[in-house]
């Protein structure tokens, strides 16, 4: 599936703010899994407390029940291994 880069963050922000990381892991959506990731680890942009404090505020809540509820681990560099994993798992078989 391809998406601009706008789609994507857009959809992997809301699949943090909903809490449906693992939704998206299981239907294996590497792309927007590891932007999900991303924008939790880099956390919300510090500008929005000023420009969007709802916004803010409710990003900063999500990415706290994000670590809360056990996704620490999932970076963009380990949904890249599990990915890639996968990858290699499919091409043996085949």
């Amino acid at each position: 599936m391809t998406r601009t880069a706008r789609t994507l963050h857009v959809d992997a922000l809301d699949v943090l703010l909903r809490g449906r990381m693992a939704e998206v892991a299981v239907a294996r959506d590497w792309e927007l899994l590891r932007e999900v990731a991303r924008l939790a680890q880099h956390d919300a942009p510090l500008v929005l407390a000023s420009t969007d404090p709802a916004l803010f505020s409710t990003w900063r809540a999500a990415v706290t029940k994000y670590h809360l509820k056990g996704w620490t681990h999932m970076t963009p560099e380990r949904v890249d291994a599990i990915r890639q994993k996968v990858v290699s798992r499919q091409h043996a078989l085949a």
